[in-house]
């Protein structure tokens, strides 16, 4: 299969909205990997927006996914129309791990419905999420000191939790900057980063790293990184 996540997901919604008589309002895939060609076990998933989610749904929906070949996940995020009306003073964290990378498919923006949202209990929300994002960082930190098994993917992890960090501030501060090159550089520029090692390997490959350069590294990705990104967001909220 040549297509990519984001066409196999247009496919696939069409054949899921035939299914179910035309209940399918939204659809969109999401996920770090969603512009790549498909491959097993890719960062990548569907959210499904329905006016109504019963058991001849679930049935369809299940039958039409399994049967397609999408590359992502079998378990596809179900929304119902009114519980997105719902969300302007709660937007639960799985919508903002979609807010990171996402692509319409099918129908209307997943989101037209959540224009209306007090930016302030979004900015709350973010803080507690980028808060949690802090913990398992720090988590995948220690777990590089005390092991040495494993180094190179525990800051790949890292890495991902640390530009997803960005691009959530810079939805909140930035909404015009729209791809990962310019909420990266931006971040480069607004928190005045300096350090070498994070900028050059902010990206890129990892393997040429010696031991000691990879901690040093996760360390920055947090002090330099997402520390401050979350000190931001919570000087955007209400001040004492």
């Amino acid at each position: 299969m040549s297509d990519s996540v984001i066409d196999s997901g247009e496919k696939v919604c069409k054949e899921i909205d035939d299914a179910i008589s035309g209940n399918v309002v939204s659809a969109a895939v999401y996920g770090t990997d969603i512009n790549s060609k498909p491959k097993k076990g890719m960062d990548c998933n569907l959210v499904l927006v329905l006016d109504r989610i019963d058991e001849e749904t679930l049935i369809a929906i299940d039958r039409v996914i399994r049967g397609s070949g999408f590359p992502c996940s079998t378990s596809p995020l179900l929304v119902e129309t009114s519980e997105i009306e719902g969300m302007m003073d709660s937007v639960p964290v799985s919508f903002l791990n979609i807010l990171v990378s996402y692509h319409t498919v099918y129908g209307r923006s997943i989101f037209k419905g959540l224009s209306s949202i007090n930016h302030e209990h979004l900015r709350a929300q973010t803080e507690q999420f980028l808060r949690e994002e802090l913990f398992e960082a720090r988590r995948i930190l220690y777990s590089l000191f005390s092991s040495e098994e494993e180094m190179v993917c525990g800051i790949e992890r890292m890495r991902a939790l640390l530009r997803g960090s960005i691009q959530l501030y810079y939805i909140l501060s930035k909404p015009w900057l729209t791809s990962d090159a310019e909420r990266r550089d931006a971040f480069f520029e607004d928190f005045g980063i300096g350090d070498a090692l994070l900028k050059r390997y902010y990206e890129g490959d990892l393997e040429a790293l010696s031991k000691n350069d990879l901690r040093k590294l996760g360390l920055s990705i947090i002090h330099n990184g997402i520390k401050p990104v979350l000190k931001r967001v919570d000087e955007m909220g209400p001040q004492q």
